[in-house]
């Protein structure tokens, strides 16, 4: 692979909550695609970050696959998307981050200040890997390992398949090499405006390495634990992202930065709503004013149906289910907010989720690595079990997941309707906490095990392709509608995959069929599926 020509014609930052925004977005290049020492460091390292958004299809395949699979959302019709069209963004968008990913690592190499540019090759080694780890999870093996790497040579135009295991335990290494030696040492080269992802704070570098290797060796420990063990011990000692310091792509903190993909991917022929799957772990009934809700998230998440009633589709409907309609995602409700449409008889997602200068495209959240240590601590991964400590982090995890959902909220300059107002108060925690649903048991390690899951999934809405690892990781141990399972089961339990696209057929054909043996198929499990 070359570097091609390479266009940015907009401002991409990304930051933690309780810090400032970037002020300079990244830069535009235009560099020839056979010259690729031409560009710098700093505008290699800009343009990888701006790779890491959800592309257009990535999004759509989540509203019509994807929360389908998890159960977090339902769809009343088909959008007539297919995956396939998500794969090809995906892999497009990863490979040119490979690419150039690959060329900072031999720009440091050759650089007679290569000593002092510690701190840049470990942004860029847990740039990579996170962004290698979610390309995995989709599709399984994926050329690694000799792909990037087409500007040094001819042999190297078309990769083979690395397993799945083998990529992953580098990139959990990569991450552990991060964490250890980023540094505060005065004498270490800056890469100035051009790192707009953390604004060159390298201890806030070091927990989100530590952070993404948490998740990783949790994700990977029942394949391998005595790998992940020793990363987990390792990463607990280390330090890790604290209540509100949650990472991600935000809009809301780069005048200009626009997510078009946003109201797009609602808006677009979709057809997602509220399903009963998530309405039973948020509401103690089916009372449509509201009543039983009891999960102060369920009101960021979703939002009433045209008669501002609360009424979730089913999960796995049947023919006789009444027809669904209206327009609750059309975009003149940012001026007319009531005028959902007459047909809109169940409760959407919350039209706020359409902002396009807003609303985060998160990586990971604190109350994320306080549900991984829960787990960790109730199934003593790579530590004595605890299961005091396990209750302390899983109650901790729902607390900074509800807060930092209100608060999006909150700080929401559109949202006007039903706008909540405060953060809830430690009544209010300890009334949530206490509810059946929720409460985690110091006796029934399974039952608590499935709480820290269930919390996960609600409060990984907007990260549905995480999820899905974790269904997938798990067994499918999350919560789920079993009536007319069949349903289900015929038209989404079939997925456990991505497919390859088809430039892949085209352009590396031997080592794709290599790899897919009989078939490209979606049934296809990988390495990490229970």
């Amino acid at each position: 692979m070359n570097i091609k020509t390479l266009t940015l014609g907009v401002m991409v930052a990304v930051g933690i909550n309780t810090l400032s925004s970037c002020t300079k977005g990244f830069e535009e290049m235009n560099k020839p695609y056979n010259k690729p020492t031409s560009a710098s460091i700093g505008d290699l390292f800009n343009y990888n970050i701006s790779t890491c958004q959800n592309s257009y299809q990535e999004q759509a395949t989540y509203h019509s696959f994807i929360y389908e699979i998890t159960q977090q959302a339902t769809q009343y019709a088909s959008s007539g998307y297919r995956m396939e069209n998500a794969s090809n963004e995906m892999w497009d968008s990863y490979y040119k981050m490979l690419v150039n990913s690959r060329q900072i690592d031999t720009l440091i190499a050759a650089s007679p200040d290569k000593a002092k540019m510690t701190n840049i090759l470990a942004m860029n080694k847990v740039i990579r890997a996170f962004r290698t780890i979610k390309m995995t999870e989709n599709f399984g093996s994926i050329p690694y390992f000799n792909a990037g790497r087409g500007q040094y040579g001819t042999g190297n135009y078309k990769p083979a398949y690395d397993k799945q295991d083998v990529i992953y335990k580098s990139c959990i290494n990569d991450l552990k090499w991060a964490v250890n030696n980023f540094s505060t040492s005065a004498d270490q080269i800056s890469l100035g405006s051009s790192e707009t992802l953390l604004k060159n704070n390298i201890a806030q570098w070091t927990k989100l390495a530590n952070s993404l290797r948490l998740r990783a060796a949790v994700t990977m420990y029942d394949k391998d634990n005595a790998f992940a063990s020793a990363q987990i011990t390792d990463a607990l000692n280390k330090p890790l992202l604290v209540d509100g310091e949650d990472i991600g792509l935000w809009p809301s903190k780069t005048p200009g930065l626009v997510f078009e993909m946003h109201a797009w991917s609602f808006s677009a022929n979709q057809y997602i709503r509220l399903g009963t799957t998530m309405w039973n772990q948020m509401s103690n009934n089916n009372n449509d004013d509201g009543s039983g809700i009891f999960d102060p998230r369920c009101k960021v998440f979703f939002e009433g149906n045209n008669a501002s009633k609360w009424v979730a589709y089913p999960q796995n409907p049947t023919t006789s289910t009444p027809s669904e309609g209206g327009g609750p995602y059309d975009q003149g409700r940012f001026t007319n907010w009531a005028n959902k449409g007459t047909g809109c008889i169940y409760s959407p997602f919350n039209f706020y989720h359409e902002d396009k200068v807003y609303m985060p495209e998160l990586w990971i959240t604190a109350a994320q690595v306080h549900f991984y240590r829960a787990e960790i601590y109730n199934r003593g991964l790579g530590v004595t079990k605890n299961s005091a400590t396990a209750k302390n982090e899983y109650e901790a995890g729902v607390k900074a997941s509800c807060n930092f959902w209100i608060q999006q909220a909150m700080n929401c300059g559109i949202w006007t309707v039903n706008k909540p107002a405060a953060l809830p108060t430690a009544t209010e925690f300890a009334t949530l906490l206490a509810n059946p649903k929720v409460a985690y048991s110091l006796t029934d390690e399974a039952a608590a095990l499935k709480s820290i899951y269930t919390q996960l999934w609600i409060d990984g809405l907007r990260q549905p392709n995480d999820i899905w690892t974790l269904f997938r990781r798990t067994g499918g141990n999350l919560p789920k509608d079993l009536n007319n399972n069949a349903y289900w089961q015929n038209n989404y339990g079939i997925y456990h995959r991505y497919t390859y696209p088809t430039s892949e057929q085209d352009y590396n054909f031997e080592n794709w069929k290599a790899e897919i043996g009989a078939s490209d198929s979606y049934g296809t499990k990988i390495w990490l599926e229970k």
